[in-house]
């Protein structure tokens, strides 16, 4: 197995015994048998300027910490090469007629502000009009790959010539427990991230320098287990002990209301993610739970300890006295709110009807916007793909019409806009996100890993080979197989959009001349329907 392959790979470089380990000063509060425990797990390596450290998309399993000379860490956009080398104009009837009512093409992903920040696995985050930084002595990056095995978010290479220390997650996680160490990475966060998380926060970026930096030194950094609840939906905000606004430093955050029958996920928040505002500007309970998450691996029967997740807390009274002194600030927190309330009083709507087992085991009620197709009407012409090709500015399809059947209803490989986008779960640069009207959207610094479409469980995420975007197959990115073997980077992910920059809404229902293509919320349609036995309609 590929997993099993790479938690038994052996380190390259200089292995370095306990007594070894002690001469390095981030080591020296660790206990000299949890240092002999595991030995083996931590080498000294070097590096010549120029040298690839590791690639964008790789299988990773260790984190390196730098002792000498300094790196360049970047991420390519490859949609920027896409746009370029696929923007000649789609022809076809509903191309046309589209053009005629004044319809633009939906591109591939949304713009970005040049000093917006892209979360990669390290010190710092990269900023969209660069996506490139430096790293120096110090400094660690692959944190989230050592953890959890999540790709390399990003491309290394030495600036100048390097030493440093490549080390193994057993030994990671003994680090973390190092006052020294621990001490240092909050300083270097403190120092180098936290003003730029704070700064991309939208309802931040008006404030002034003096006090963006009065929140930076004032701000908590706290660190939790994976599964534990940072507060729980009807909690106080202003709890002494779990009260305030948070931001996601390291790892994820799962945000979760009680619903009809379970609880319904409203998102999953990565690094640079901020919640828990809502109820401080409100001076009101808590209306989600929300609980510290690990990324979902496969490791063949292997136990693993879940992962840590680091956490940035604003108090209470830092928070109030920030909206005090800047009513900008709280005007738009305040329509933020009123935004997020609207959207989960629309999300509540639950059917209490006892549903059928084929509606369990095809998913449907997951579906938020579940596309279905009436075959009582559908008469394979094929239009709907056609206008999915036309409408999007790389011209590849986000519709596959295949899938289950229910009823008299295709359930066709298209997002669903789940109750629980799982999809989203894990993504080692925090590409795929969740926008306001709740569709999925892939990031143009995607780096190509697969995690996405391998664990949304309907087929609705598709990777596409890199020529149909007009782009040739480079040896400059690279990524682990199944196999466990490095290979280049062939494909790239694509998920329906429902054409949300369309005035129409999704081509493919408004080209079906049949109206035979449909979205509904799953809930509030299958209340309605009276289903059929299974396969009586093709």
């Amino acid at each position: 197995m590929a997993v099993k392959r790479m938690l038994d790979a052996e380190l390259a470089g200089q292995k370095l015994a306990a007594g070894e380990l002690r001469r390095y000063d981030i080591f020296q509060d660790v206990a000299p048998a949890q240092l002999e425990k595991f030995p083996g797990t931590v080498s000294l390596r070097e590096f010549k300027a120029g040298e690839v450290i590791c690639r964008e998309g790789q299988g990773g399993t260790t984190a390196f910490y730098i002792l000498q000379g300094r790196v360049r860490i970047f991420i390519s956009r490859r949609m920027d090469a896409a746009r370029q080398g696929s923007g000649g104009a789609r022809s076809g009837l509903i191309a046309a007629i589209g053009r005629l009512l004044g319809q633009k093409r939906v591109e591939a992903s949304p713009r970005h502000r040049g000093d917006h920040l892209v979360p990669i696995d390290a010190s710092v985050d990269l900023r969209y009009g660069e996506l490139a930084a430096t790293l120096s002595a110090g400094e660690v990056f692959g944190e989230m790959s050592c953890l959890n095995l999540a790709p390399r978010s990003a491309t290394v290479v030495a600036e100048t010539d390097c030493r440093m220390l490549e080390i193994l997650r057993n030994m990671y996680e003994v680090l973390q427990r190092s006052k020294t160490f621990k001490e240092r990475m909050d300083a270097n966060y403190r120092d180098r991230a936290l003003a730029g998380h704070l700064k991309n926060v939208p309802i931040f970026e008006s404030l002034s320098v003096q006090e963006l930096e009065h929140l930076r030194r004032s701000a908590q950094l706290v660190s939790v287990e994976a599964g534990h609840v940072i507060f729980r939906e009807g909690d106080p905000a202003d709890d002494p002990n779990s009260g305030g606004m948070y931001i996601v430093r390291l790892g994820q955050v799962k945000v979760s209301q009680a619903a009809y029958g379970g609880e319904r996920t409203l998102a999953y928040l990565t690094k640079g993610d901020c919640f828990g505002e809502t109820g401080l500007l409100q001076n009101a309970r808590r209306n989600a739970t929300c609980t510290a998450v690990d990324h979902p691996i496969i490791e063949s029967g292997r136990k693993r300890k879940p992962a840590r997740v680091e956490l940035v807390r604003i108090q209470p009274e830092d928070f109030n006295r920030l909206m005090a002194q800047n009513p900008r600030v709280k005007g738009k927190l305040e329509a933020l709110a009123e935004q997020r309330l609207r959207e989960q009083r629309r999300m509540s709507v639950a059917s209490t009807t006892t549903q059928s087992k084929r509606v369990e085991e095809l998913g449907l009620l997951q579906g938020q916007n579940l596309m279905l197709i009436d075959l009582t009407r559908c008469t394979r012409c094929d239009q709907c793909v056609d206008a999915c090709v036309s409408a999007h500015e790389d011209g590849v399809t986000r519709l596959i019409r295949e899938g289950p059947r229910f009823d008299k209803y295709l359930v066709p490989s298209s997002c669903r806009m789940c109750m629980d986008p799982v999809c989203m779960i894990g993504c080692p640069v925090g590409s795929i996100r969740r926008t306001q009207d709740l569709n999925i959207f892939i990031e143009d610094w995607c780096v190509g890993c697969g995690l996405c479409a391998r664990q949304c469980p309907y087929d609705s995420i598709q990777m596409h080979r890199l020529e149909e975007f007009g782009q040739e197959v480079s040896e400059e990115f690279a990524r682990i197989a199944e196999g466990g073997d490095v290979v280049a980077v062939t494909e790239r992910a694509v998920v329906c959009d429902q054409c949300s920059g369309l005035p129409t809404g999704p081509a493919c229902m408004y080209a079906c001349p049949h109206d035979a293509a449909i979205r509904v919320n799953a809930r509030e349609f299958l209340g309605a329907v009276e289903p059929q036995p299974a396969g009586t309609s093709r």
